[in-house]
């Protein structure tokens, strides 16, 4: 735990319930306290200090839990909306511990999913600076010709205008002309990217599911189960370095 000083919307995202880019926008919005006084974007603070959003004090969170889940269909990753289903919601009992996801998987997308409450980690794994592979299994509708995958390997435009970096590995699977699955290994983390890629190449997805994230696999953890990790095994399996 940390005990020194350091930036404030570092040590709220670290150890609060807040991603930083949020903690940043409150604090630009005069939304953030320390010690009864309105902080601005590079304060320091420490979790001795009292420090408020919104009028409501941060709870630091001291001990981490750490989960794979295996998402069905079905669930939502984001926790905004009681009507839906969560993927935190299978994991019983645990809400009231502030859990959240890493990352997103779109609604008819299966797999792998971290769910913890460290937000270091969530914010190593998010940064584009960690290039943490996940590799998804990609059921498309009839194949991908070779100059379609030779593009989708290289890099290619989004219906945005983005062009995705090389792919960190592509496989065939099986092709047929009716259906064809691919292994395709990405780097990135932009909305819907394995969909949009697929559609860009002229093509659509069937199904997809994500089958790891660096090091982590689904192996052994049913559709709907998740699977309990300790931080030691899961900061080496996705190559992150543990705070100092």
């Amino acid at each position: 735990m940390m005990n020194n000083e350091t930036r404030i919307q570092k040590l709220i995202a670290n150890y609060g319930n807040h991603s930083r880019r949020q903690v940043e926008r409150f604090i630009k919005d005069g939304k953030v306290t320390k010690n009864g006084n309105l902080v601005k974007l590079g304060d320091k603070a420490s979790i001795e200090d009292v420090i408020t959003i919104n009028g409501e004090k941060v709870k630091f969170i001291t001990k981490h839990d750490y989960y794979i889940v295996n998402k069905p269909k079905g669930y939502i990753s984001k926790r905004v909306d009681a009507q839906q289903k969560e993927v935190i919601s299978l994991i019983p009992n645990l809400k009231k511990r502030n859990l959240f996801t890493i990352g997103r998987l779109d609604v008819l997308t299966t797999g792998l999913i971290v769910v913890t409450n460290d937000g270091y980690l969530s914010n190593k794994m998010n940064s584009p600076a960690s290039k943490v592979k996940k590799t998804y299994l990609v059921f498309v509708k009839g194949k991908l010709l070779p100059k379609m995958q030779k593009q989708i390997k290289i890099g290619i435009e989004l219906d945005d205008g983005y062009v995705t970096k090389p792919t960190r590995g592509f496989k065939i699977i099986k092709e047929s002309d009716s259906q064809s699955t691919y292994k395709i290994s990405i780097d990135e983390g932009k909305k819907n990217q394995i969909r949009r890629m697929i559609e860009s190449a002229g093509s659509k997805v069937i199904n997809l599911k994500r089958i790891s994230v660096g090091d982590l696999n689904i192996e052994g953890v049913k559709l709907g189960e998740y699977k309990k990790m300790n931080k030691q095994e899961i900061y080496d399996r996705l190559e992150i370095k543990m705070e100092k």
